[in-house]
């Protein structure tokens, strides 16, 4: 097995750990010196935030919390009710 097999085909970290210490050896000094890619800049200015007016944002909240107390009601009440027939057949 020589280095010339491998030389055009990418190797994955995992074959050069399988290969013996001679090859593998023989393949890293043929790599170049690693390549990092460079950062991207950062953008600095603030992004623009979605601007939802307050009345608007209120009322979402408003009608959730309704809508969740009205489910709670209900539920209680079902239950109460199924109780209530409950107690009155057993008398």
């Amino acid at each position: 097995m020589v280095v010339r097999q491998f030389a055009d085909e990418p190797l994955s970290p995992e074959l050069v750990l399988v290969l013996p210490p001679e090859i593998r050896a023989q393949i890293v000094a043929s790599l170049g010196p690693p390549r990092w890619p460079t950062p991207r800049r950062r953008d600095t200015r603030p992004a623009a935030a979605a601007r939802e007016p307050f009345a608007r944002s209120l009322g979402m909240l408003v009608v959730a919390r309704t809508v969740q107390l009205g489910a709670i009601f209900a539920a209680v009440t079902i239950l109460t009710l199924a109780m209530s027939l409950a107690a009155h057949a057993f008398r």
